[in-house]
């Protein structure tokens, strides 16, 4: 399932997880609600236990600063990042993007091949996620239980 989450939960998962993927939706967008049909049947099931990866929805109705400092001007819209930072990708036109709005069709495939493409790419040389915690196999952490980490 495709876990909603709040600015702050979101934060600390960019800082954690290898791999962020972000729905940006609102309950009131008919694209959004296809969107999440896809996601639930085609790429939940392909990443659910994949612990370097986490897909989240975000209500930008609910979380109306972080949708305008990230400039989401239109739902649905999707977002990646990789060991904290968003990316640039090639979109299907060839031009570079750091997101995917709208609905398409084979969304489910664009977003498991960009995840496929990540898993290839080499983290950052200080290692681990960036963010210092025991999760992702670097020293120190930002939990106050230095052996559960921040959850990564």
């Amino acid at each position: 399932m495709v876990k909603e989450v709040m600015q702050a939960e979101l934060e600390e998962l960019i800082k954690c997880k290898k791999i962020v993927i972000v729905d940006f939706s609102a309950t009131w967008c008919g694209p959004c609600k296809s969107i999440a049909k896809v996601l639930e049947s085609k790429v939940t099931p392909q990443l659910e236990n994949d612990d370097d990866v986490a897909l989240v929805k975000l209500d930008i109705d609910k979380n109306k600063e972080l949708a305008t400092a990230l400039q989401v001007m239109s739902v649905p819209t999707m977002m990646f990042f990789f060991c904290g930072q968003r990316i640039v990708f090639q979109g299907e036109n060839g031009k570079q993007e750091d997101r995917i709005v709208g609905f398409d069709p084979n969304i489910d495939k664009m977003i498991l091949g960009l995840v496929d493409q990540l898993k290839k790419t080499p983290e950052p040389a200080a290692g681990g996620c960036g963010c210092g915690c025991t999760g992702c196999g670097t020293e120190g952490g930002h939990d106050s239980d230095p052996d559960k980490g921040c959850g990564c």
